[in-house]
């Protein structure tokens, strides 16, 4: 298997990526269908840690640096995600 991924397969994280920013966003900016979805604040965080790992993970592949997408969405969404963990 080949390390080196296709246009149609790095264009299919990056739409995997926004789709994790826009659930933080969405939550971050009111989470009442996430709680009501999750049943708990506590799960609503999970869910919310597991969308910004995700955003990281990517962001250390190869294909992510060499890419010249504009980035400044899923790191403003990882600060935003980690602050809401947080808080």
């Amino acid at each position: 298997m080949s390390d080196v991924l296709t246009a149609e397969e790095i264009a299919g994280h990056f739409s995997a990526m926004d789709d994790s920013v826009n659930l933080i966003n969405a939550t971050v900016a009111d989470d009442t269908e996430a709680l009501d979805m999750f049943g708990s604040a506590a799960e609503v965080k999970l869910m919310v840690t597991r969308n910004t790992d995700h955003l990281e993970i990517q962001a250390a592949k190869d294909w992510y640096s060499e890419s010249s997408n504009n980035k400044s969405s899923y790191d403003a969404a990882v600060a935003a995600g980690k602050a809401y963990v947080a808080g």
